[in-house]
């Protein structure tokens, strides 16, 4: 009988999440004279280690429960401190979260079934034109991820 070596231990494939990002709020769909005045996202498996940075005259307000459910939340305070751009600077890496899974695009199941997962991020933003206020809905495409192990520096 030939003796054989043992087969090789397993190696397990290096496991692509979790991972940190900054978390930016991008391409809110303004027309000519708009403001945003605020903005509202609900997520689901998201983790918010920290809020980075909170633009000036502007509260933000990040956070979940014990379960999978979270929320980020803006609101400007003056009108002075409403933003005119889809893609504010002011709105750039605002928190650092954790993903467990890939950003999940759409609902998934039936609402309020056993299988329902709702979309990572889904959510308004506020806006003010001419004297009347409107939401437009946001999406994943709202949000930019960008890998990160730690708020940045913040400016003088």
């Amino acid at each position: 009988m030939i003796a054989t070596a043992p087969p090789p231990a397993a190696v397990s494939a290096p496991a692509d999440h979790p991972k940190t990002y900054l978390l930016s709020v991008v391409g809110i769909p303004l027309k000519p004279n708009d403001r945003v005045i605020g903005f509202s996202f609900a997520t689901w498996g998201v983790t918010f280690n920290a809020v980075c940075q909170i633009p000036y005259g502007w509260s933000i307000k990040a956070g979940g429960s014990a379960t999978p459910e979270g929320t980020l939340e803006g609101e400007s305070s003056l009108g002075t401190t409403w933003l005119s751009s889809r893609n504010s600077p002011a709105l750039r890496h605002l928190a650092l979260i954790t993903l467990y899974e890939p950003v999940q695009h759409h609902d998934v199941g039936v609402p309020n079934a056993s299988q329902y997962v709702p979309a990572t991020f889904t959510g308004h933003a506020r806006l003010w034109n001419d004297d009347a206020q409107r939401k437009v809905k946001l999406t994943w495409i709202n949000v930019r991820l960008t890998p990160a192990s730690r708020c940045p520096p913040s400016k003088p």
